[in-house]
């Protein structure tokens, strides 16, 4: 889908906020991680969603002054820090506790097969878990050590050299990982048209009513070979056949998501660990009953699928989506 001229775009922003000027104070309230939120216990593994606007103004683990993130959304962002341990976090797929196969069948937990042909999301705005609870903002950089373009991370199956998500940071012992699942509001509000990778129109993940999804979920579904059966359509399916979860371009609806568990990074040299993504997680929460009280649809028809990621970006606070692998 090609994004809309300057015109298009402006009309689509004014109608967004005239839209948003409907919204339930339950829309509002429903930005994963926000105040009262339901939170999982925090044992090792485990992952929660936490405020995707809190910011570290405190010392880190390493005792030393920490800053926030830089504003706005540059192509060239600024460095936090110009010194640190490469922390390299390798994301896996994981379906009933079994690697996903990216455009292979899967056997699903209800016995029905799964195809996944699409898989791609974002994730900004990372930080290590201090003891004390304080976030400890990092740099997400490249092979090279270099800052990310816009200090984001694209995940694409397609593409396995992206399945490492890469952090700068200052050594010391946390408590696990913290990042905006999605494009934090600066950047999801930019135009792909002038944008270079990963926020240009190449990604497959531009949406002038919401900029940009966040996670673009598809694949096929097949029902179990002998008895039961899967609803087509991923109505009542365990499995959905899409889940597009995103925000809007008026109210910063990315959510925040943690990953707990010990995380201990040396003075020098570089560590890493294995975060599984759980797509048990990521259906259930897309198909799951899910009050959507003040969601406020763009223009258009609205398909299943972007009814399935904003159930799923509701029910994060009780999901375990991500989680530190052995």
């Amino acid at each position: 889908m090609k994004f809309p001229s300057l015109f298009r775009w402006l009309g689509l922003l004014l109608g967004a906020a005239a839209a948003c000027g409907a919204c339930s104070d339950q829309q509002v309230a429903s930005r994963t991680g926000g105040a009262g939120g339901s939170q999982p216990d925090g044992s090792d593994g485990a992952s929660s969603t936490g405020g995707a606007a809190a910011q570290p103004d405190a010392g880190g683990a390493g005792g030393q002054a920490e800053t926030t993130w830089p504003t706005g959304c540059a192509e060239r962002p600024a460095s936090i820090r110009t010194q640190g341990t490469i922390v390299e976090l390798a994301f896996e797929l994981i379906l009933d506790g079994k690697p996903f196969l990216f455009g292979e069948p899967n056997v699903a937990p209800d016995g029905s097969t799964v195809t996944p042909l699409n898989v791609r999301f974002y994730v900004s705005h990372a930080a290590l878990i201090g003891a004390d609870g304080d976030l400890v903002s990092v740099d997400i950089v490249g092979p090279d050590g270099s800052p990310t373009p816009y200090g984001v991370h694209f995940y694409n199956a397609e593409d396995p050299g992206s399945a490492t998500l890469r952090l700068r940071a200052p050594a010391g012992s946390y408590e696990g990982v913290s990042f905006v699942w999605g494009l934090h509001q600066a950047c999801n509000v930019s135009r792909p048209e002038t944008s270079v990778a990963p926020l240009s129109e190449a990604s497959q993940m531009t949406w002038p009513h919401t900029g940009y999804l966040f996670l673009r979920y598809e694949g096929t579904v097949a029902p179990p070979a002998e008895g039961g059966s899967v609803d087509p359509d991923g109505e009542t399916a365990t499995v959905p056949p899409a889940v597009h979860m995103g925000g809007n371009l008026v109210m910063d609806l990315a959510p925040s998501v943690e990953v707990r568990g010990v995380l201990s990074v040396p003075a020098s040299g570089s560590t890493g660990k294995v975060v599984r993504v759980v797509m048990d997680e990521v259906f259930g929460g897309a198909t799951a009953d899910v009050d959507l009280t003040g969601f406020v649809p763009p223009p258009g028809p609205v398909g299943d699928e972007l009814l399935a990621g904003e159930r799923l970006r509701r029910g994060l606070p009780d999901l375990t989506v991500f989680a530190f692998g052995p």
